[in-house]
């Protein structure tokens, strides 16, 4: 019973992390003043394909999935499932309730706050994400794939994909500003501020560490009957 809980507690705290997440992303795509590459990417497919954010998103994610599943499938985890299928509901449901604040009508001081807090809310919801220890999304699995192909550092690798994704989402219309440059130079100092704050508040609600290695152990055979079937 308590191995059981303690999974339904991770996946729970997983869900809640990723929507987080997501919301920072719906702030970045409402202020239209430019995001991190990979939103960027989103939001120029979205135009391309005249879908919305969250659709492009799940576009995206199930090539990547596929790629996985034929490369290296022993990556896939039951939160690489959960991302693929509930991060593109939860943007575009950002988006629509962000859209009720008057969001495009402030000055370029305000909005650039507002990148700030999106980045604010990506790094407290991927410290969560991160702690609850039951997968990646596909985006995020892929570097270390190559990295593990290749050997090369996973930072020129990570770099290299950003570079790209900026690149591909500028051409199809995706919007380079400020915002791309708040981004790149926050994200990741505030995701390595809240990365111990996200293992704490994780370690709170999971708070037995033997029970925790044995859900750990209770997941990957649960994920192992999955992949048999």
């Amino acid at each position: 019973m308590t191995k059981t809980l303690n999974l339904i507690k991770r996946l729970a705290l997983f869900f809640l992390g990723m929507s987080i997440t997501q919301i920072g992303v719906a702030l970045f795509l409402k202020t239209n003043i430019g995001s991190d590459p990979f939103t960027l990417f989103t939001q120029g497919l979205a135009f391309r394909l005249n879908k919305t954010p969250g659709t492009s998103n799940m576009v995206i994610l199930f090539i990547l999935f596929c790629i996985i599943l034929i490369i290296e499938k022993s990556r896939i985890n039951i939160g690489t499932i959960i991302c693929m299928v509930g991060v593109g509901p939860i943007i575009d449901l950002g988006v629509k309730a962000i859209s009720f604040f008057p969001i495009a009508s402030l000055n370029i001081g305000l909005k650039m706050l507002l990148v700030v807090l999106g980045c604010a809310l990506i790094s407290v919801g991927f410290s969560i994400l991160s702690a609850s220890k039951v997968g990646m999304a596909p985006n995020d699995i892929i570097p270390f794939i190559i990295k593990d192909k290749t050997n090369f550092q996973y930072r020129w690798i990570r770099m290299t994909l950003d570079i790209s994704f900026l690149i591909m989402g500028f051409m199809l219309g995706g919007v380079f500003g400020i915002g791309t440059v708040i981004a790149a130079l926050l994200t990741g100092p505030f995701i390595q501020f809240c990365l111990p704050y996200g293992e704490k508040f994780v370690n709170a609600i999971v708070k037995d560490q033997v029970e925790d290695k044995r859900s750990k152990n209770y997941i990957e055979i649960f994920l192992r009957k999955i992949k048999k079937n």
